[in-house]
């Protein structure tokens, strides 16, 4: 980031100003303090996640998860201004800070006129999805949709002042942020139970947006300036919302294909899974900045900088699967109980998060290498939600839950073939890397494969959703 962007300073809500006067808090100047703080915040989240299970039942612990995963969809309802903001605030305060600040003022009045138009749009869609499924309280869907666009409202300023490197800002939205993931929706859990939840997340949301996302902006925005910066934004949250639904679309699938208190089993290990997967990507969020610039430095040997990381990415994940295949079923049996019969399930979609764990870590990369994100992410995650919709249903046929699991790591085998294709087109692999890459996932996720078929065959045939081996003796 250029060092003129440093003397951009985009205007601060009174609330904002009220705390940096009173309250002080100088300590979250230092670019270290998020770090840190986001790395806390974070573990409570995940924390807040695991314990959710304890306080539901498989029925309502399954409604629970689809909700969340509106919820996550409605959060990205700015269409990729968030990513534009990093883009577009670097290059004008490169040149003119008073460019960049006025740029950034147009992008959070954009945010307001894309997240009232979303609660217009999605909200009865919601509502009539609920209605239509019987999966989820039709008030519920409304509390999720609305809950996700006000925190994607709140969120706008702190894109914004990480975009200009306003380091007490950020940091303090950021983490305000990430703790109302946790107490207030644990509180609202047991309060009110799902509906509880959603709310609380509602509340939190939108105060965290009238106290620093400046409401005064909500009816400020005009039509000829938003519709330049959506167009601009488009590729860029097609491709993060793909892979957001490339992620998250198994537990629709399930919710077609299974009774709800099975679909809240698969949905209970398909979200230990994204907990993995979250980490890995946060991690990654780190890490893919310092590849990009040896990368940059060197050129000549960007295919075996990209394939060896990958390989070391993949090998660290084969042996976080490995060591969960055979304490997974205990785990699941004394830490939540009633979920017992998750357990089949939940291992293979560990195992899914070898190839998917590729992915989330190179997937930053791809976005930026790439010179066509939209047409790439059409071309690659398009059939990849394909192939998961008929693999699932396949293997719900052969073993029910534990099949549709298992269809989730073929499925995710099949998506990171398509992401080495980007890089090969790009010129980023060669051909040979990209084969050896491909290769190596297919061996080793072959290998845990077996492991784990023999293991759950072995242990309890049945009582937790094995996969059939040729003996005949396993059954669904």
């Amino acid at each position: 980031m250029s060092a003129d962007l440093d003397c951009v300073e985009l205007p601060r809500s009174a609330v904002l100003r009220s705390v940096r006067r009173h309250i002080g808090l100088s300590f979250l100047s230092h670019p270290s303090a998020y770090a840190v703080g986001v790395c806390v915040v974070s573990l409570l989240s995940m924390a807040t996640t695991l314990i959710v299970p304890r306080l539901l039942d498989p029925v309502a612990f399954g409604s629970f998860a689809l909700l969340g995963t509106l919820f996550q969809y409605a959060a990205r309802a700015d269409l990729g201004l968030s990513q534009l903001a990093d883009r577009d605030l670097a290059r004008a305060g490169a040149t003119d800070a008073g460019a960049a600040a006025a740029r950034g003022v147009a992008l959070l009045r954009a945010s307001w006129a894309l997240g009232l138009l979303a609660i217009v749009i999605l909200t009865p869609l919601a509502v009539a999805g609920a209605v239509a499924s019987g999966r989820f309280a039709p008030g519920d869907a409304a509390l999720a949709v609305v809950a996700g666009v006000l925190g994607m409202v709140a969120h706008a300023p702190t894109s914004l002042y990480r975009a200009t490197s306003q380091h007490w800002d950020f940091a303090l939205l950021a983490l305000l942020q990430q703790a109302s993931l946790t107490a207030p929706r644990l509180a609202g859990l047991l309060i009110g139970g799902v509906t509880g939840c959603f709310a609380a997340l509602l509340l939190c949301s939108g105060l965290l947006a009238l106290a620093f996302a400046h409401p005064g902006h909500a009816l400020a925005w005009r039509l000829p300036v938003v519709l330049p910066m959506v167009r601009a934004a488009l590729p860029l949250f097609v491709f993060n919302g793909f892979w957001l639904v490339a992620v998250t679309a198994n537990r629709w699938i399930a919710a077609l294909l299974s009774a709800p208190d099975q679909l809240g089993l698969f949905a209970f290990g398909a979200n230990l899974a994204l907990v993995g997967l979250t980490i890995v990507g946060a991690v990654a969020q780190v890490r893919y900045p310092k590849l990009l610039g040896a990368m940059a430095r060197a050129p000549e040997g960007r295919s075996d900088l990209l394939a060896g990381e990958l390989r070391r990415v993949s090998l660290v994940l084969a042996a976080g699967a490995l060591a969960a295949i055979p304490v997974t079923a205990p785990l699941i049996a004394l830490l939540f109980p009633g979920y017992e019969g998750a357990a089949g399930a939940t291992v293979w979609l560990a195992l899914a998060c070898l190839p998917l764990g590729a992915v989330a870590w190179v997937v930053p990369m791809a976005l930026v290498l790439t010179d066509a994100p939209l047409r790439e992410a059409v071309r690659v995650f398009g059939p990849t939600l394909v192939v998961l919709a008929a693999a699932m249903t396949a293997g719900d046929a052969l073993a029910g839950i534990a099949g549709q699991g298992l269809a989730c790591a073929a499925t995710g085998l099949f998506l990171f073939v398509g992401l080495a294709g980007i890089f090969r087109r790009a010129g980023i692999l060669s051909p040979q890397a990209a084969r050896r890459a491909v290769a190596t996932q297919a061996v080793l996720l072959g290998l845990l494969a077996l492991a784990a078929a023999l293991w759950l065959h072995d242990a309890a045939p049945g009582a937790t959703g094995s996969i059939p081996v040729p003996s005949g003796e396993a059954s669904r």
